[in-house]
C-alpha cells in the first residue's frame, strides 16, 4: 500500500528520493496488490545513483525534482492554487445538491413532525472517478546528433542543452492549458485528454450556449471521461455554476463589452455567501488589469494610507500600490480585499487564445479564485525520464527517447464559491 500522503515536502521527499517515483510508476503486482518493484530495488533508485544504477535506467529523480522546484518558482498560475494529491484526495468528490429549508415557526401545540418528511441530514451527491490528466513532453536525440555535438557547438545537437530547453518551457505550457479558453476542449475523455482549464470550471448554465461558445456543450466537464461529468445545460439550477449562476457575468448579446467595476461588485456580492473562508484571488490579465486602473484613477484618493503595498501568496507578488478600493494590487467588493495577479495566458489576453466565438473579446477574462474551493490534484509530480544508450539495440533505432512526465488534474469543490467576468474589450 502506497502512503496517503498530503502535498507537500513529505510527499516530494517521497517521490524523488524514497522510491515513490518508481513504485507509482510501475504500479501494482497482479498478484496480491504488492508493489511491482521490491524495496531493495526501490532503495537503489535514488538520487545519486541515477542513472548509473543498473536499475535506475529510465529514471532520474535528481533531474525531475530539479524541474519541478523550477515550475513552482516560475508558473504564474499553477503556483497560486492550492495542490492535494489523489493519493490524500482519492478520485471523487462529494456535494449537498440542495440548501436546507426546514425551520418551522411552532407554538405549545404544534407537531413539528407530523409532516414525516423531515430529513436528517441533506442528500450527498458523488461525483466518482476524476481522472487525472497526463502531460507529456516527449523528444528524441539521435546517435549521428549526439557525436556531432561533441565538436560541434550547435545548440540543437547537444541533448544536455535540447533538454535544458525542454525542462525551462514546461511550466509556461502548464499555465497555458490552465488558462485555455472555454472553446477550445481541454479534457473531453475521448480526444483531447489535457489538464483542465479555469475557464470552465468558472462557468455556468448560461454560457452553455452557442451565443458564447462554439458548442453549447464546450463547458462541460469530462475530467478525462468520455460522459461529461458535469453537464452545464442540465445544470439549471448551476449547482456547479458560479455563485449559482449570479457570480458569472456574461454580455447579453454575442459581443464582447467594455468593463465596469460594477461586473466585479456583482460577482462577489454573489459568491461571497459560497464561501467558508473567504479567502479571494483575482486572476486576470496584464491589458485588463490596465483597464480596471483607468476606471479607477479619476476617483483615486491618496489620503492617510499606506502607499507601495505589494501582496505576495506563494512567491508570486502583486503590483505595488496603494491600498485605497481598487488599487494597482487589491480590490476590495463587499468588505473583501482580494489580490489581483496577473498572467499573458489568461482567457482572451491574447490572439492565441481567444474566444472563437466572440471574437472582439481582447482582453483577459476575470477570474475571482476561493482559494479553499480550486486545487491541483496531483497524481505524478514532474518526473523525467530518458532510455538509456544500450535501448537502440533492443528497441532497434538509433535514438535517445526522452520524456518529461506531469499528472494532475484542477478539482473544483465548491463551484459557487468562484466568479467570473467573461468576454471584455479594451476601450
Amino acid at each position: 500500500m502506497l502512503p496517503r500522503l498530503p502535498y507537500g515536502k513529505e510527499y516530494l521527499d517521497w517521490w524523488y528520493n524514497k522510491g515513490g517515483m518508481v513504485a507509482t510508476l510501475l504500479g501494482l503486482d497482479s498478484v496480491g496488490g504488492a508493489s511491482a518493484v521490491s524495496d531493495a530495488i526501490k532503495k537503489a533508485i535514488g538520487p545519486w545513483d541515477a542513472p548509473n544504477s543498473p536499475y535506475a535506467d529510465y529514471f532520474e529523480p535528481k533531474f525531475s525534482a530539479t524541474v519541478q522546484m523550477w515550475v513552482e518558482r516560475s508558473t504564474e498560475v499553477w503556483k497560486l492554487l492550492r495542490k492535494t494529491t489523489f493519493l490524500a484526495e482519492g478520485d471523487s468528490l462529494k456535494y449537498v445538491e440542495s440548501d436546507l429549508s426546514s425551520i418551522q415557526g411552532v407554538t405549545g401545540s404544534s407537531t413539528p413532525f407530523a409532516s414525516g418528511t423531515n430529513e436528517s441530514a441533506p442528500t450527498v451527491a458523488t461525483l466518482e472517478e476524476i481522472e487525472p490528466a497526463y502531460l507529456v513532453d516527449a523528444w528524441e536525440t539521435t546517435l549521428p546528433s549526439r557525436t556531432r555535438s561533441t565538436w560541434q557547438t550547435e545548440p540543437k545537437l547537444d541533448p544536455k542543452w535540447i533538454k535544458q530547453y525542454h525542462a525551462e518551457l514546461f511550466p509556461h505550457q502548464i499555465d497555458a492549458l490552465l488558462c485555455r479558453t472555454i472553446d477550445t476542449p481541454n479534457n473531453d475523455g475521448s480526444s483531447v485528454f489535457f489538464i483542465e482549464s479555469i475557464d470552465r470550471i468558472c462557468s455556468g448554465n448560461a454560457e452553455a450556449s452557442t451565443t458564447y461558445v462554439s458548442d453549447a456543450a464546450d463547458p462541460d466537464i469530462h475530467w478525462g471521461k468520455s460522459t461529461a461529468l458535469i453537464d452545464r445545460s442540465a445544470d439549471s439550477d448551476d449547482t456547479f455554476g458560479c455563485g449559482a449562476g449570479d457570480g458569472l457575468s456574461l454580455p447579453s448579446t454575442g459581443a464582447a463589452r467594455t468593463l465596469k467595476l460594477d461586473y466585479i461588485d456583482d460577482v462577489v456580492a454573489a459568491i461571497v455567501p459560497y464561501s467558508k473562508n473567504k479567502r479571494f484571488i483575482g486572476i486576470t490579465g496584464p491589458k485588463t488589469l490596465n483597464e480596471m486602473q483607468k476606471l479607477i484613477d479619476p476617483k483615486q484618493r491618496y489620503l492617510n494610507v499606506p502607499v507601495d503595498v505589494e501582496i505576495t501568496i506563494n512567491g508570486v507578488s502583486t503590483r505595488k500600490g496603494a491600498k485605497v478600493g481598487f488599487t494597482v494590487g487589491a480590490y476590495v467588493a463587499s468588505g473583501i480585499e482580494i489580490p489581483f495577479f496577473t498572467s499573458r495566458h489568461v482567457a482572451n489576453e491574447t490572439s492565441a487564445n481567444r474566444s472563437a466565438t466572440i471574437t472582439d473579446a481582447d482582453i483577459g477574462n476575470i477570474y475571482i479564485i476561493d482559494l479553499d474551493a480550486v486545487e491541483i490534484r496531483t497524481a505524478v509530480p514532474v518526473t523525467y525520464l530518458e532510455t538509456p544508450p544500450h535501448a537502440m539495440l533492443t528497441g532497434d533505432m538509433l535514438k535517445t527517447r526522452h520524456m518529461l512526465m506531469y499528472g494532475a488534474q484542477l478539482v473544483c469543490t465548491n463551484f459557487r464559491a468562484n466568479g467570473a467576468v467573461k468576454y471584455l474589450k479594451s476601450t
